[in-house]
Parts: C-alpha cells; structure tokens; sequence
C-alpha cells in the first residue's frame, strides 16, 4: 500500500511539473534580418474621368537591421520596385516592424498599424487602428464598433497560391469588409503562413458615384499583392 501511495506521489508530481506549451502564433510574422519577400502586384485604379488604369510591377521587401530600445527590437524594412526582372530595383519606401508585446506591429510611412494580436487563434479580434489616426476611407458609411475590428479566418488552413507555392499552414486577417451599394466599397484581406509572413494581400476601396455626369461610375483602387518567392 505505501508502495501504492509513493507511485501515485511520483504519478502527479511528473503530471505537475510537465510544462504546457502554448502555440502564440508569431510565427506567422516572423522577423530577422537578411529575410526577404518578393511580390506580383497588380493594381487597377478607377476615376470618374478616365478610364481604368492598370499597372503590373513587383514588390520586393527586405529587412536590412535591427535596433534594441528597452528590450523591444525594431526591424528595418526597404520596399523596393520594378517594373520587370529586366529592370534595376528602386528603393521607395523605409519601413519599420516589432513584435511588441502581445502586438505585431507595422510602421508603413509613419501610419502605424497593429497587424496581429498573440496568442492568435480563430475567435482573435482586435483594433488594427489603434495607434494612428487615419480616417475610414468610405467616410459616409456608418459602422459598429465591431465591424471596425481586425478578425481572423481560415485559420491554420492550407493555401496555394497563383504564384505556386504551397503552404502548409495559413490564417486570413480580415482588416476590412464593408459593402454598400450605394456608397461603395472597403474590402482589405492578408493572408499569413507560418515561418513565412505575408504572402497575399487583397485590397479593394472604391466610392460609387450616384448622380450627376458619374452616375454609375466608381472611383477607388484594386489591389493584389502575391508572394512569388522569399528569403527564409
């Protein structure tokens, strides 16, 4: 019996004393200096008075340093255009990320954008505007507080994409997903992989124009971002 008793001792102490592991998610924003992503872009822009104009280029994204303040490191990105692989790339824009926290968060432009929240799951939400100031693109569309919020989807599903790659392991980040008829549109959508980052972004923002000389027309942005190839 005593023999008994220490067993069921040592059972629970080894069941105690088993860490429990806790999946945040920040894999799927993963930061290091020297990684690289590689982008098509297409974007149609849309005026009441001109025709739809269509531009195809590439996107390329490098995080080129780092820098420690308080214990929190900030990495520098370089986004970089081209036209085609024929051409030279152009530097156009310096950007900053850190994982912060609980917060992944991204300085494009000095707009300042929390992208993820951690632990991420299927049930995360949060305010993907927090820390700036920028005005809802359909200004005239009125919206709860709950529509105003980041969500996530498909949640550690597979993707493949136009490009061909395959991943194993995705989640969609939807930023914004506001249809009017009348007023017009505000659709944005990310989608991350594991131990990759970003590797499809999908936007649309348009206003319809409902009297006057543009009645019917639209006026706004089509916008895909798809990952062709990356530094790891």
């Amino acid at each position: 019996m005593r023999y008994a008793s220490l067993l069921l001792l040592l059972v629970v102490w080894a069941c105690e004393d088993k860490p429990v592991t806790v999946d945040m998610g920040t894999d799927f924003f993963p930061l290091r200096t020297g990684r690289e992503w590689t982008y098509s872009v297409n974007q149609t822009t849309y005026s009441y008075l001109n025709a739809p104009q269509e531009h195809e280029y590439e996107l390329k994204i490098t995080v080129t340093d780092s820098t420690i303040t308080q214990g929190v490191v900030t990495y520098s990105l370089v986004l970089a255009t081209r036209n085609s692989a024929e051409e030279d790339w152009e530097v156009n824009q310096s950007w900053s990320a850190q994982v912060r926290g609980h917060e992944a968060i991204q300085n494009e432009s000095n707009v300042i954008r929390v992208k993820m929240v951690f632990p991420v799951g299927k049930t995360t939400v949060w305010d993907g505007n927090l820390y700036n100031h920028e005005p809802p693109f359909l200004e005239d569309y009125v919206t709860s507080a709950e529509q105003r919020l980041c969500r996530i989807e498909n949640f550690d599903e597979s993707k493949e994409l136009s490009s061909g790659l395959n991943f194993n392991s995705t989640l969609t980040v939807v930023i914004s997903n506001l249809i009017d008829p009348i007023i017009g549109q505000d659709v944005q959508k990310e989608i991350y992989a594991r131990h990759v980052g970003l590797i499809f972004k999908d936007v649309t923002q348009l206003v319809f124009c409902n009297q006057g000389s543009c009645s019917g027309l639209q006026q706004g942005i089509r916008y895909t971002q798809t990952l062709t190839s990356y530094v790891p």
